[in-house]
């Protein structure tokens, strides 16, 4: 009974802390709202040394020394339709877009230059920053680095033949997507200290499917503000449940 009573008292404080944070930060002074950024977001946070990364990949046809026929097909709303080349270079996934805006939209608030969003392959070359890492590791190599850290103890992506899930590497717990009868997608949000830069941050933002990927992104910061009052400066994977369609409809499901 005595632990049920301390549980009780401090789930309750931590949810009076939350609510009091969202009401007064508003008005908080700029250098201590500046100081909660920098301790979840990373150091670099306000800066140069903070990026969004995405995963850009080609077109097999270019690939393969084709791409002079139409291969790509552009829909009106009225009912037109044109097929032309489109892009020689990288193509990165609607989902993508849409993460990266959630994070641009949530931190250019407090920033005066820009948020930089650059290409897996260009962040690659410099890792001596902050990263919130968007996609997979099958299309994102930045995901692919974070995820393999022996600091993250948390998630990783599995595959089964056929089968690819979310997994829990502590527990072996698995979140297989896009089951019937309600096919859902789940998506994982990490955040990991950069161990090669101290004071930086990795964050990963990465689903078995498009919307589980920018489920993540909008649940992350979305929520920022109540994971930094439930983890503090600690690390943390946590995974999200998304209806087809809908970033917003991301809920928490594990842990």
């Amino acid at each position: 009974m005595c632990e049920i009573v301390i549980c009780f008292i401090m789930s309750l404080s931590v949810g009076i802390l939350i609510f009091l944070l969202g009401l007064f930060w508003p008005v908080i002074p700029k250098s201590y709202r500046q100081f909660i950024l920098r301790r979840f977001w990373g150091r670099g946070v306000l800066g140069k040394d903070f990026v969004v990364c995405y995963g850009a990949f080609l077109d097999s046809r270019v690939t393969e020394g084709k791409g002079d026929e139409l291969r790509y097909v552009k829909r009106y709303h009225d009912g037109r339709i044109f097929k032309f080349r489109g892009p020689w270079g990288n193509v990165v996934a609607d989902a993508e877009i849409r993460s990266a805006s959630y994070i641009i939209n949530t931190l250019s608030k407090y920033r005066k230059k820009a948020v930089p969003v650059i290409d897996d392959t260009t962040a690659f070359e410099n890792l001596n920053r902050t990263f919130v890492s968007l996609g997979s590791s099958s299309s994102n190599q930045t995901t692919q680095l974070i995820l393999r850290e022996p600091n993250n103890e948390f998630l990783d992506f599995g595959q089964e033949e056929n089968t690819f899930f979310i997994l829990d590497k502590k527990s072996g717990k698995r979140f297989v997507g896009f089951q019937e009868p309600v096919r859902k997608d789940y998506g994982m949000v990490l955040r990991i200290p950069n161990l090669r830069f101290p004071g930086d941050l990795f964050f990963v933002c990465a689903g078995l499917g498009e919307w589980g990927t920018s489920g993540a992104a909008w649940y992350l910061t979305a929520k920022w503000l109540d994971l930094k009052a439930e983890f503090g400066n600690a690390a943390f994977g946590l995974v999200v449940e998304v209806e087809l369609g809908s970033d917003q409809s991301a809920r928490r499901v594990f842990p």
